[in-house]
Order: structure tokens, then C-alpha cells, then sequence
């Protein structure tokens, strides 16, 4: 007998085939296992190590042992005559039968089943290394992101001119055709930090950074700027200015065409069109009373004294359009963020924004504000409103300001996904505009998608912008627990007397009776001084005080479309509230939103 015959007679050839198949089979559930339990590497590689050392174990067993009646013994012993290797052969075909089975139905669930799904899996996660780890790479190679200059005055207080001269440079270059510019919000929330450029580049999708300082003393000024290739961090080009205040203006359009040219020398890139900053006033007093006012207006931080400075410097220049245009804004955002600024706050925004236009009919700002003051002014309806929203929006498709506003009437009509969509825009503009995030989440909620708007609003006040709160008190409650919602409430307004616990009661207990809790607010809401104009009709709701609720007030009723004030909607002062708004006229004339519809030529109703 050969060989080759002597190791099929002792089964030597079926066992290898069987520890093989088995093996594998061993090998696929130990992957899974291990996985599952996120075991380290070296346990997997072991057990494949054990194994492979096993196979030419098994062989040797197989060639010097025989199964027999008595139990294993040395194939020596054994006589021939009376060997069990046919019948061990014939079991061993079963079960090699039953392993292969096995192992071609495992192979088939991974190939066409499992396979799909960690295919898609397995790209997401690249995806998602790609978009952390090289965002570089996506960064368009013409494009820039114009960082806040910094202030090097002796005295330390001419940031805001700083930032003056750094927008006016960012607002030249977003008109320049080819060019894409990380948007002003999201540029200058990189003030003070200390990455280097190459991660704020990475952080603002950019490939190049602009950055410079400005000194200030007396009538002089100096401006130094440079310009980075922040992938490689080589300097393309700096320049020191020397100039008379009377001159900024040619500046910062020197400026702009030098980064231009620079750009399109250096790297040879296709980058068309001048850059021209518009001289809106001579008056230096104008320009610097101008960017003072306009910087505390940007930040909400003291828009009375906004508005005096504004209204000084249009005193110095009456021809300053864009003081006029940055002031009716101050007009018409001042009330809703609690600033008095007197009996007739609508009537002076509108009369600013219309002289701003006479002087400058493509400003964008104007046409927004005029469309928003009139619409709460009755002066006319939504319909006249969207008119002025859209036409700022074509006179500056890179304004998220009036983007927000437009939203901000899509939402109060009704139209979820209108003002979402709008948003988002606002968004894509400027991805930090923290209104734009904290408008966002409210219409998420009135979507029903409370994680998300429960991610922008976190996002928001980390960023530190805190707005519309009374909005988001019920969701946190529900996704983050009664602590977090009760200091969410405690902030509603200035004083430490608000019924903190009444409310949350009756948002979290709503199935119980809160007459008592109502009774007390009722008689104690004229007291409160709210940080948010539209905080006093939320919380009424939430008290069911729909009588006050329903009174008007200049600001934005997108809130009352969230799950929260079902109930009010259902009252017969919502219908009232929305004949107040004009917004039944808008439906009839464009159409119901999806949650609402008519009933009959004067009625409706709203889920």
C-alpha cells in the first residue's frame, strides 16, 4: 500500500478537511464575539495561532490513533483485520457534511446580508474620518477667511474700529466672483484663541487666512495685513500702511485688491472682478461713530447706546447710508431684546431704513426691516412682508441677517419647513449665528425633532448666545430632567421671584390640577421684568393665561406651533391672535400651511 493510500485509510485526509472547516467556523464566531465585547487584537490573533498550530497536531493524531470499540488506541495495536477507519470514515463524512453546510450558509448571511450594511458602514466611517481628519483638503483652493484685526492702540480701546476695518475687506471680497470667504460671525469667533492657522483654516473650510492689526493715535492710523496659504503657512504677501484717517477707506479697498491680485498671482488661481468698498461717507467723526454703534448692535450688547452713536453719527453725515440702514435694524431689534428706546421704536425703524434706501437702494438690511416693522405694524400683510424679505435676499444672497428675518415670517405663519429651509441657509452663510441656531431648534420643535433642537440650543449657549428660552423649558424638561429645566427657568427673567416650580408642575404634571399655580401667576405677571420680550405670551400659555398670550408684541410668534401649546391652539384666543397677525388673510391668498385648514369662508382650525 502507498503512501498516499495508507493516509486515506487512516482517515488522515477527512480529519484535516474537518479541523479546517471547523476551524473557520471557530474563527467567524470568535471574530463576532470579540468584536461585540471589544476585546483587544491580541486575543483574536491568538486564538488564530492556536489553531494553526492544532492542524498538524490533528494530522499527527489522526496517522498514529484509530477510534475503536475499546476506546483510541496506537493504530500499531490495532489489527487490521479488525480496524474501524471505514466506519469512522463514513461518521466523519457526516459531520464534514454538516460542517460545510454551516459554512457555506455563515459565508452566504455575511456576503449577501451583512455585507450591505457594513459596506455602508464602513464608508460612513470614512466619510466622517475624512471630514475630521483633512478638512483641508475640502477647503476650495480660492478661498479665505478674514480673521478680526488686531487692536494695537496704546490706549486699547479701538477694537471696534479694528473690526470695522476688517469687515468692510470681508464684505468687499464676498463679492468678488470665484472667490469663496468664511462668513464674518464664523471668522471672528476665532478672536483670542490660540490655534494656529492651520487649524482655524481647517475649522472654517478655508485655504487661506488673512490677519492684520491696526494702531491708532490722533488722526493717523496704521494698518499692517498679511496674507497666509494656511496649508503650507507660507506668506503670500504683507504690507504696512501708513495713512491720515481721512484716507481708510482707500485703505481697505487697497487692501482687498492686493489680497486679490496676490491670489491670483501667487497660485495662479481664476479669480475675476475688482474689488471697490464704497465710500458711503468722508466725515471721519461719521465712520467712526458708524462703526461704534454698529459693533454693539452686532453684539446685542448695548443697542440704547447703539442707537445714540447711530443717530450721532447721521447727525455728522445725512447722506451715511449704511448708518442709516445699521440703525433702523437698532430700531427694530432693540424692544425684543428689552431695551426701551421710547414710544415709537417701529415708526423711527422704518423711517430709517426708507431714508437708507432713498441713498442706497441695494442695501438688503433696509428692505428686511421695513418688511418685518410693517407687517407688525399692520401697515400691511404677510404677503407685502415676504415681498420685502425676498427682495432683500436678492440684493444680498450672502446676508443671513435677512435671511433669519424671512424665516422668522415663514414661522409664524406656519410654514415649518419654509422657515427651516431658510435657516438653514442662514446657516450655511454663517455657521456660528447663534439666532440663527437658537430659531432653528424652535422650529425643530414645532417638527417634532426635539434631539436636534435640543443639539442647537446647546450649541448656541455654549457659543454664548442665549435667546428665546421660554421655548425650550418643556424639551428640557423632557430630555435632560427637572434640574436642567429649572435653571433654564430661574433665567426667564432679571428678578429671583419667578415660580420656578409652578410652571415646571404644570408642564411635567399636566394631567393634574393647577388652578392655584395659574391664580398666582396671573396675579403676580405684571411684575415680572422678562429678559425676553416673547418669554411673557410662552409662559402665559404654558399658566393657560391664553387671554394674555394673545396679546400682540413686536416679536416673532414662530413658538406657538410646538407640541407644548397644542392646547392654546385648540382656544378660541388663538384664533384671535392669529386674525390679530393678519395670518388667516395670507392663507386664504397663498395657501393653509399643512397643520391648518379652512372651514368655510371665515373659520379654520389648527392641529
Amino acid at each position: 500500500m502507498t503512501f498516499f493510500q495508507e493516509l486515506k485509510r487512516r482517515n488522515v485526509f477527512r480529519v484535516g478537511i474537518a479541523y479546517v472547516v471547523t476551524a473557520w467556523l471557530l474563527l467567524q464566531v470568535a471574530d463576532v464575539v470579540l468584536n461585540n465585547f471589544e476585546l483587544p487584537g491580541w486575543v483574536f490573533r491568538t486564538t488564530l495561532l492556536v489553531l494553526a498550530i492544532g492542524l498538524p497536531v490533528a494530522l499527527l493524531l489522526a496517522w498514529a490513533f484509530e477510534l475503536t470499540p475499546e476506546g483510541i488506541r496506537k493504530e500499531k495495536e490495532v489489527d487490521r483485520s479488525q480496524s474501524m477507519t471505514a466506519a469512522t470514515g463514513r461518521r466523519m463524512d457526516r459531520h464534514i457534511i454538516i460542517a460545510l453546510t454551516l459554512a457555506l450558509g455563515l459565508f452566504a448571511v455575511d456576503k449577501f446580508l451583512l455585507d450591505p450594511a457594513r459596506d455602508k458602514e464602513i464608508a460612513e466611517a470614512a466619510a466622517e474620518q475624512a471630514r475630521n481628519e483633512a478638512p483641508a483638503a475640502r477647503a476650495a483652493e480660492n478661498s479665505i477667511a478674514v480673521l478680526p484685526f488686531t487692536d494695537m492702540s496704546a490706549s486699547g480701546d479701538q477694537q471696534y474700529f479694528s473690526d470695522g476695518i476688517a469687515e468692510e475687506i470681508l464684505n468687499a471680497l464676498v463679492r468678488v466672483d470665484g472667490l469663496k470667504v468664511a462668513s464674518r460671525t464664523s471668522a471672528f469667533a476665532f478672536r483670542g484663541e490660540e490655534q494656529n492657522l492651520r487649524e482655524i483654516a481647517e475649522a472654517l473650510e478655508v485655504s487661506h487666512i488673512l490677519e492684520g492689526s491696526v494702531r491708532r493715535a490722533g488722526n493717523q492710523v496704521r494698518v499692517t495685513a498679511q496674507l497666509i496659504d494656511a496649508r503650507s503657512d507660507r506668506h503670500l504677501w504683507s504690507e504696512t500702511f501708513d495713512r491720515n484717517l481721512d484716507d481708510i477707506l482707500a485703505i481697505q479697498d487697497e487692501i482687498a485688491n492686493s489680497i486679490v491680485s496676490s491670489m491670483r498671482e501667487e497660485l495662479g488661481l481664476e479669480i475675476t472682478g475688482q474689488v471697490a468698498i464704497a465710500s458711503s461717507t468722508e466725515n471721519v467723526d461719521a465712520y467712526d461713530l458708524y462703526l461704534q454703534g454698529r459693533a454693539l448692535v452686532i453684539d446685542r450688547a448695548d443697542i440704547s447706546e447703539a442707537v445714540d452713536l447711530l443717530k450721532r453719527a447721521v447727525a455728522a453725515d445725512p447722506g451715511f447710508a449704511k448708518a442709516w440702514e445699521v440703525l433702523g435694524a437698532a430700531y427694530f431689534v432693540g424692544p425684543s431684546w428689552g431695551y426701551d428706546l421710547g414710544d415709537e421704536p417701529n415708526a423711527l425703524a422704518i423711517a430709517a431704513s426708507e431714508r437708507a434706501l432713498e441713498l442706497d437702494d441695494s442695501l438688503a438690511l433696509p428692505w428686511s426691516v421695513i418688511g418685518s416693522v410693517d407687517q407688525l405694524a399692520k401697515r400691511f400683510g404677510h404677503a407685502e412682508a415676504m415681498d420685502y424679505h425676498q427682495r432683500a435676499m436678492d440684493a444680498d444672497p450672502y446676508n443671513a441677517t435677512v435671511h433669519l428675518w424671512a424665516a422668522l415670517t415663514q414661522g409664524e405663519l406656519g410654514f415649518i419647513d419654509r422657515s427651516i429651509s431658510l435657516l438653514q441657509r442662514c446657516l450655511e452663510i454663517d455657521p456660528v449665528y447663534g439666532n440663527c441656531k437658537i430659531h432653528l431648534a424652535v422650529m425643530f420643535i414645532a417638527n417634532g425633532k426635539e434631539e436636534l433642537a435640543i443639539k442647537l440650543f446647546q450649541e448656541a449657549t455654549e457659543d454664548g448666545f442665549a435667546g428665546n428660552l421660554a421655548t425650550f423649558v418643556p424639551v428640557i424638561l423632557r430630555h435632560q430632567g427637572r434640574a436642567s429645566a429649572s435653571y433654564v427657568s430661574v433665567q426667564l427673567t432679571k428678578g429671583r421671584d419667578f415660580p420656578v416650580r409652578d410652571l415646571l408642575d404644570s408642564l411635567q404634571f399636566p394631567e393634574r390640577d393647577h388652578s392655584a399655580a395659574q391664580r398666582r401667576y396671573r396675579a403676580r405677571v405684571d411684575e415680572f421684568k422678562w429678559h425676553n420680550l416673547i418669554s411673557d405670551p410662552v409662559i402665559s400659555a404654558y399658566f393657560n393665561y391664553f387671554e394674555r398670550t394673545a396679546i400682540p408684541v413686536d416679536d416673532s410668534y414662530n413658538w406657538m406651533w410646538g407640541p407644548d401649546l397644542k392646547h392654546f391652539r385648540q382656544s378660541p384666543e388663538f384664533k384671535q391672535l392669529i386674525e390679530e397677525l393678519g395670518s388667516q388673510d395670507y392663507w386664504r391668498s397663498r395657501g393653509f400651511p399643512p397643520q391648518c385648514r379652512p372651514l368655510g369662508e371665515d373659520d379654520f382650525e389648527c392641529d
